[in-house]
């Protein structure tokens, strides 16, 4: 049977290292380039980062200097006067900048549009204006007529628009687009539906490899489940992201029959946050010893030929007009 193999990255901020560096080395290791081996990539906020990363070829070595390197500049460490300062200025405005975030994605993409990318790609985002999803998409459908011509510096600004971290990525068409992690940060069920919808294939011949960026056990503390705000305060952030991750991935296994195969690592609860630089070393040691761990099984699910090479109903060309191809 002709398998379509899926992978679907999760958002987590700066915790992507782990999962960049996870990639980078199971491509180390096999000796294989992974963009090669999958029909489709979909990826959420730092989740969507690397997967325009592997769809327009940056390797990977790459895009985990881009984290190292450029990781403090986007969530940048400060002394104590300057954190409380921060704190404050966080209750009315976004934590951090709009305009060094897009400079550190512009030294990575360039001038690089979407329909670039050598791999079908879905990356999430959500409309704020309309109140409705909003996925940018490669012309792998005839449907598909506008977002390959996406600039892919403006992809990574949508769907990493994380609200009060960074403000919201606005388009000249008025849209204006927050982090996909509101709904899909895991978004391997939108790699599925992407691929029964639009690619016309059944549930059955679909393969899913899905990526986390880190994962603690959560426990809600004794009384807090019938507290106010109060008691809650950001743990019901915490509940309502871990939840739509679980039921995601519950989802995908009923439609795949269990042909997922999620990817991550259990830490202690608070080890790692989505904006905290300090301790990119260790994720990026986490994220090696895990492919370590599961470079065999990913191998031998994933990885055993290549798959068709992508061929998109629109090309980007420099004039930046439509040309059907096929």
């Amino acid at each position: 049977m002709n398998r379509f193999r899926i992978m679907s990255l999760d958002g987590g901020g700066i915790k992507g290292t782990f999962t960049v560096a996870l990639l980078a080395e199971l491509e180390k290791m096999t000796g294989k380039n992974l963009v090669q081996y999958f029909d489709l990539i979909t990826g959420t906020s730092t989740g969507g980062i690397i997967a325009l990363a592997l769809g327009l070829g940056i390797p990977l070595g790459d895009v985990l200097q881009f984290y190292v390197m450029r990781g403090p500049r986007i969530f940048p460490c400060t002394g104590i006067h300057r954190r409380i300062l921060t704190a404050i200025r966080h209750a009315l405005c976004p934590k951090y900048s709009h305009d060094v975030l897009r400079n550190c994605f512009a030294e990575v993409f360039g001038v690089r549009k979407l329909g670039e990318s050598k791999c079908r790609l879905v990356i999430p985002s959500y409309d704020i204006v309309s109140g409705g999803v909003h996925l940018f998409k490669t012309a792998h459908h005839e449907k598909f007529r506008q977002d390959y011509l996406v600039d892919a510096v403006d992809v990574a600004m949508a769907t990493a628009a994380a609200p009060t971290y960074f403000a919201a990525y606005s388009r000249n068409n008025g849209l204006r687009l927050v982090d996909g992690g509101v709904w899909a940060n895991c978004p391997a069920a939108v790699g599925i539906i992407e691929a029964i919808g639009y690619l016309r294939r059944s549930p059955t011949e679909i393969d899913l490899l899905s990526v986390g960026t880190t994962a603690s056990p959560y426990d809600v503390p004794r009384g807090q489940g019938n507290g106010g705000w109060l008691l809650w305060n950001k743990e019901i952030v915490e509940l309502q992201m871990r939840a739509q991750v679980d039921g995601a991935l519950a989802q995908c296994e009923v439609l795949t029959d269990h042909r997922l195969l999620r990817v991550d690592s259990i830490v202690k609860p608070g080890r790692f946050t989505l904006d905290d630089p300090s301790h990119i070393d260790e994720l990026q040691a986490l994220g090696e010893q895990t492919a370590r761990h599961r470079a065999e099984e990913i191998n031998s699910r994933f990885l055993c030929e290549p798959v068709e090479p992508f061929k998109p109903h629109y090309e980007v060309i420099s004039c930046q007009t439509a040309v059907h191809i096929y």
